[in-house]
Order: structure tokens, then C-alpha cells, then sequence
């Protein structure tokens, strides 16, 4: 047994000296890390127990401003104090409903407007778990599904029940949820001075509201041209990718038509930043420290448009829709044009409406509105007969009317006698202009005889639209606006071979005003097509808020010249200064207009109504101005309505050039962004 003590005291020994072994490199390693964490990564563990974190947000700056050509301010920035909230994310939909409550306390919203969408999400937010699942259908529904299936379940009655301050807290709801994270969303803009107050007391109770520095669009000469200037608005919902591909945020304001959707890359001013810095020492309290980068306005826009003679036009076109005899609503259009330049110089658009008893302007109905005009466009006519070879200068037609198997007779206003190209537009023969048509078919006349083939009638049709498109009739103007109408071109149906001769006579193709002005300024300026243009130079912002520094020039630009010799253009600038003669159909505006002008009738009647229509140029021999007016609807052929606008705008040119006055002042019209969405 002794033998054995010995072994076991050995065994023991052994063991306490691996135990040993084991604790001292157990230490070992501990104090190896205890030396790695402060030596090595000491200052990186400093940092992780000082925690800081930061934020920017992005503040829009205002937009660039709009001069005419002269230098008045068009379209302005009215500075104000919006409302505003970032949304930190992680915030519970219950949280901030509270809060969205709290402020419906202090600022007042038009809740007219108010998004069935916010409604449903307001009154989701309302409800408990137990109300929500009643509102389940009975079908299964997936859990990720549940959510769109309450909304969508929630009866219209209770959304039609709900108060004027339900919707306005559900409308303030709907705007702060729809904030990007991190990106102040407007709740309100333009608060008035009590809610500035109210919000300013109260604001350290308010979490992640603040007021905003904030701009909205200021008009001011009013109303006048404000349709073509166009409006700022939330990004549409079928632009938004677009937009966000470029940088924008879902909260963002942009041009949504016309000259502000077709400048926004020019006018968007450039976001201030503010950087919020949030640092805290362990668990002690947080310190903040902002940084804020201004903005910058966005560039200027100067216009070819002459704001003190927009409003005499504006006048004028008003003055003489409400002095006219129409069927159903009463409207007219004009535009004057420079057509050595294609520069828009006022365009004006006026309705009446009757069911209302009130009008209003319409201006972007000069672009966007197409009519049948009538006689007004024979020159192209003319000239697709001399180029097409049918037609010689000088050659000319008996007047009388044609009588075609199986349709009324074909005839001028009043039988003519012989005429040629001159005459025939001095006294708007509709005759000679079938026989331009006819000729192009190699269609022989003979009383009552059946006219060509609808494919026959379609093909010269074609080739008739191939020159009237060279002088922008049928075509793309390319003016600097969006939306802008390109007329209706329709296709010829079994039995309507013969509007083929409409056609030249203006009663089948319909033209906006602008395209019959193009029309006539090419016609003035020898056959060159130039493009119409409402901004003729892009300007950087200067400090005092005047016009700065051209940044970018758009010049004059030629589209084509028409495929048609000088020598037959002059024949119909001829023909043109005829029709203000002894002769002419506009002899009795000779002694009511104040220069030497040339010019071209037009009635087209539609149903039991007319379009009256005048386009024309001034000086006749060295163009300063060109015109097109169209009144749509009137009583009776013999209106005077387009030529009595046409002999005031031109009047009214050259009294303002020979003394030109500054633009009438107006009140000021200060435009408050939809924030609805709608």
C-alpha cells in the first residue's frame, strides 16, 4: 500500500502544475487584450463611447424670377414662413397622429380638398386592433395584405361623416406621413402672423416641427399672361421617377406647366443645407451644433412678351368678345408675333362662359386650341398650286360655281367673274382654289360628274398637307411650351373625296392661332420659318433682384424654308396687300389702321355657326409685326369681330412704339401651392 502513496502524490502534483499553467496563460492572454484595447485600439473605443450622429436637411431656395422684354418683373417670389415637418423615421403612426392633433390647434387649412386617402389612414390610426380586424373581410387575407384590406374595407359613410377638424387633422396626418426621412415636408405654407406666433410659443413642445423660410410664386400685373406662365406644385405621380433620377425629392415643388414646367431645370434655385450635428458623452446628456449652407435663387428668366402691350391686347380681345353675337360660349384668340424673329410679343385669349356669366382669359388657348379658319390660310393654297406646276402666276379660272353628282354646289361667297392668284385672294374666290385641288387630281371638270376616288382624294390631300406643314400648318410650331396643339388632320371615309376642296379653303384641317400665325409671320418674312419663342435669354439672379447678367441667349432660329421659289411668295404677298384695297375683303379697315398693313379674311362655317378669322403683317414692306386672330362660334359670316381686334392690336403697336409707356399696375396676385395632390 505505501508503494502506491508516492504515485498518487505525483498524479496530484501534476495536475495543480497544468492547472497553474493554464490559469497563467489564461492571465496571460487577458492582459495581452487589456494591452491590445488600450494601446492599440484606445482611441477607436474613445470614439464608440463618444456617440455622435448627424443630419442633413435640404431647404428649397426660391425660384429664378420672369422679366418681359423690357425689364418689368413678371413673376416674383413672395417670402414667407412655412410650417414644416421631418419626419426622424421609427416614429409610431399613433405618436404622431397626437401630434398632428396639437398642431390643428394652432394653424388653420382649407380642408376642401381634403385626400380620401388621408381620411382612410387617419381613421385607420384611430382604431385599435380589435376594431381594425372587424373591418377584415371575411376571405382569408394574408397578414402582409391586412393593412391595404382595412383601408380599403373603411365604408364611405364614415369618411363622409367625418368633421371639418377630423379632415384637417387627417390632412396635417397625411403630410407628415408622406415625408421622406431626414427632409423637412410642408404642412402648412404662408402662415399668417397669429399662427407664427402661436407655432413660435409653442415649438419646444412641438418635436421635429419648425418654421421654414419659404417662397411662393407672386404675379404682378395679376392675372394677365398667368396661364402661360404655369404653375409650381408637388411632382405629379406619373413624373416622379423622372424627377427622382435627377435628384429631386418626393417632397419637392416643381414647374407643372408651361413656362415653369419647361424652365424648371433654369428656375429651380439651388437647396440651402443644414447639417444637425447630435454628440453625446456615454450616457450623458446630447449636445447639438448645426451648420447651415445657404442657397441660391434660380436663374432668371427674360421673355420676348410685352407686358404694357399684353394688356392692351388682353383689352382688346376682351372687349370685343363681349361686344359679339356668339352660339353657346363666346371666345377669341390672338398673337402678334416679330416674324423676322419668331418672338411672341403678347398672345391673348378670352371666354365668356355662358352658363357661368363669367369670363375669364385663356391665353394658353392660343397654343392648345384648333379651329377650322376659313379663307385665311388661301396663301399656302396658292402656292402649293405654283409649286406643284398646276398654276402659273397670272393664270386664272371663271368663278362659277361646280356642281358635283350627288352633293350641293361648290361656289365663292358671290360670283367673281374671272380671277386670277392676285384676285383671287384680294376676294377670296373659293373657286379658284378647287381648281388648284382638281388640277392636282388631273381631275377634268364636267358638270355633275361624280369627283375622284377617296384614295385618289386621300393621296393629293397628303401632298397638300406636305406644303402647308413647310409654313407650321398641320405641324409642330416648336414653340418653348409644352402641350402645344398640332391641329386635327383627319382621314378621308367613303364619300368624302370632296373635302379635299375644303381643304383649301380652310374648312377641313383645324389650326391652332399660333400655328396661323407662324403661318402668315412666314409668309412675311419671304418664306422662312422661324421658331416662336417666349424666353429669349436665360439670366443669372442679381442682389438687388433686378434683371443680372445674360447666362445663356437662346437667338432667333430658323426651322426651314418653304420649298417654294421667292418670286411666289412675293406674288402672295402681293395678292395679301390686295385684300386691304378698294377691292379687298378687308377694304373697310383702310381708313381705321394707322399704317400700310397686308392681310388675308377667313369664315369657315361649322353647323349653324361661323369661324371668323384675320392674319396679317405690318408695315406690308418691311414686317415688324405679323397677327392671327380667329373668333370661334359667332352668328353670322359677316362678324366683324377678328377684324376689329386685328385693327386695334396693330394700331395699338405703333402708338405704344412711338410712345412707350411702363405697364399699367395692378393688385399683385400671390399663388398658394396645391398641396393637396389632387
Amino acid at each position: 500500500m505505501t508503494k502506491f502513496k508516492p504515485k498518487k502524490r505525483r498524479q496530484i502534483s501534476v495536475r495543480l502544475n497544468a492547472l497553474f499553467v493554464l490559469v497563467f496563460l489564461l492571465f496571460a492572454a487577458l492582459i495581452l487584450k487589456l494591452g491590445i484595447v488600450q494601446i492599440a485600439q484606445g482611441d477607436h473605443f474613445k470614439e464608440e463611447l463618444t456617440k455622435t450622429t448627424s443630419q442633413v436637411a435640404h431647404m428649397d431656395a426660391p425660384r429664378g424670377k420672369m422679366f418681359d422684354r423690357f425689364g418689368h418683373v413678371l413673376v416674383d417670389n413672395n417670402l414667407e414662413l412655412s410650417l414644416t415637418y421631418t419626419n426622424p423615421g421609427g416614429v409610431k403612426a399613433e405618436d404622431m397622429l397626437e401630434l398632428a392633433k396639437e398642431v390643428a390647434q394652432l394653424i388653420e387649412l382649407d380642408v376642401s380638398k381634403v385626400r380620401e386617402r388621408d381620411q382612410r389612414e387617419y381613421y385607420y390610426t384611430t382604431l385599435n386592433e380589435k376594431e381594425r380586424k372587424k373591418l377584415l373581410p371575411k376571405k382569408d387575407v394574408k397578414p402582409k395584405d391586412e393593412y391595404k384590406e382595412i383601408i380599403k374595407a373603411i365604408p364611405d359613410e364614415v369618411l363622409e361623416g367625418l368633421s371639418d377638424e377630423e379632415n384637417e387633422v387627417a390632412t396635417i396626418f397625411g403630410r407628415m406621413a408622406s415625408g421622406m426621412t431626414g427632409e423637412p415636408q410642408r404642412i402648412k405654407q404662408n402662415l399668417t402672423e397669429p399662427e407664427q406666433h402661436k407655432i413660435a410659443e409653442r415649438l419646444d413642445t412641438l418635436p421635429h416641427m419648425d418654421l421654414q423660410r419659404d417662397a411662393s410664386r407672386a404675379y404682378v400685373y395679376g392675372s394677365t399672361f398667368k396661364q402661360a406662365y404655369g404653375r409650381v406644385g408637388q411632382i405629379p405621380i406619373e413624373d416622379a421617377d423622372s424627377y427622382l433620377a435627377k435628384g429631386y425629392k418626393r417632397s419637392d415643388y416643381v414647374g407643372t406647366s408651361y413656362l415653369e414646367a419647361q424652365y424648371e431645370d433654369v428656375l429651380r434655385g439651388k437647396k440651402a443645407e443644414v447639417a444637425s450635428t447630435f454628440t453625446r458623452q456615454g450616457r450623458g446628456p446630447s449636445e447639438s451644433e448645426i451648420e447651415e449652407k445657404l442657397g441660391s435663387r434660380g436663374n432668371d428668366l427674360e421673355l420676348t412678351i410685352d407686358m404694357a402691350y399684353q394688356q392692351k391686347l388682353d383689352e382688346i380681345v376682351k372687349s370685343t368678345v363681349n361686344a359679339n353675337s356668339y352660339v353657346g360660349n363666346r371666345s377669341a384668340y390672338a398673337i402678334v408675333m416679330d416674324p423676322k424673329t419668331g418672338d411672341i410679343l403678347a398672345m391673348s385669349g378670352y371666354i365668356y362662359d355662358r352658363d357661368k356669366k363669367e369670363g375669364y382669359h385663356n391665353e394658353i388657348g392660343v397654343i392648345n386650341a384648333a379651329f377650322e379658319p376659313g379663307s385665311a390660310i388661301k396663301g399656302a393654297s396658292v402656292l402649293t398650286g405654283f409649286e406643284t406646276g398646276v398654276f402659273s402666276p397670272g393664270e386664272g379660272v371663271d368663278d362659277k360655281q361646280l356642281k358635283f353628282k350627288g352633293t350641293q354646289p361648290k361656289k365663292s361667297h358671290t360670283y367673281l367673274g374671272y380671277v386670277n392668284h392676285l384676285s383671287a385672294l384680294e376676294r377670296s374666290s373659293n373657286t379658284y382654289m378647287f381648281h388648284v385641288a382638281m388640277r392636282m387630281a388631273d381631275y377634268q371638270y364636267v358638270p355633275d360628274k361624280s369627283f375622284i376616288s377617296v384614295p385618289h382624294a386621300q393621296k393629293v390631300l397628303d401632298k397638300v398637307r406636305y406644303y402647308f406643314n413647310q409654313f407650321g400648318l398641320g405641324a409642330d410650331t416648336g414653340i418653348d411650351l409644352p402641350n402645344a396643339s398640332s391641329g386635327l388632320m383627319g382621314t378621308l371615309h367613303q364619300g368624302e373625296s370632296g373635302k379635299l376642296l375644303d381643304m383649301m379653303i380652310g374648312q377641313y384641317d383645324t389650326y391652332s392661332t399660333l400655328q396661323l400665325g407662324q403661318y402668315v409671320s412666314t409668309i412675311a418674312n419671304d418664306g422662312v420659318r422661324m421658331r416662336p419663342r417666349l424666353v429669349q435669354s436665360v439670366l443669372e439672379p442679381s442682389p438687388d433682384g433686378e434683371g443680372g447678367t445674360v447666362q445663356m441667349e437662346r437667338p432667333p432660329e430658323v426651322l426651314n424654308r418653304v420649298d417654294m421659289s421667292i418670286e411666289h411668295i412675293r406674288e402672295v404677298q402681293k395678292g395679301f396687300r390686295l385684300v386691304t384695297g378698294s377691292n379687298g375683303t378687308a377694304k373697310d379697315m383702310r381708313t381705321s389702321v394707322n399704317v400700310p398693313f397686308a392681310a388675308k379674311t377667313g369664315t369657315a362655317q361649322v353647323g349653324s355657326f361661323y369661324n371668323v378669322s384675320f392674319v396679317g403683317y405690318a408695315p406690308y414692306d418691311d414686317p415688324e409685326i405679323a397677327f392671327a386672330v380667329i373668333a370661334p362660334g359667332v352668328t353670322h359670316d359677316k362678324s366683324p369681330a377678328a377684324k376689329n381686334i386685328s385693327k386695334n392690336l396693330i394700331n395699338d403697336y405703333f402708338d405704344l412704339k412711338e410712345d412707350r409707356k411702363a405697364p399699367k399696375e395692378v393688385d399683385e396676385i400671390i399663388e398658394e401651392v396645391d398641396m393637396s395632390g389632387n
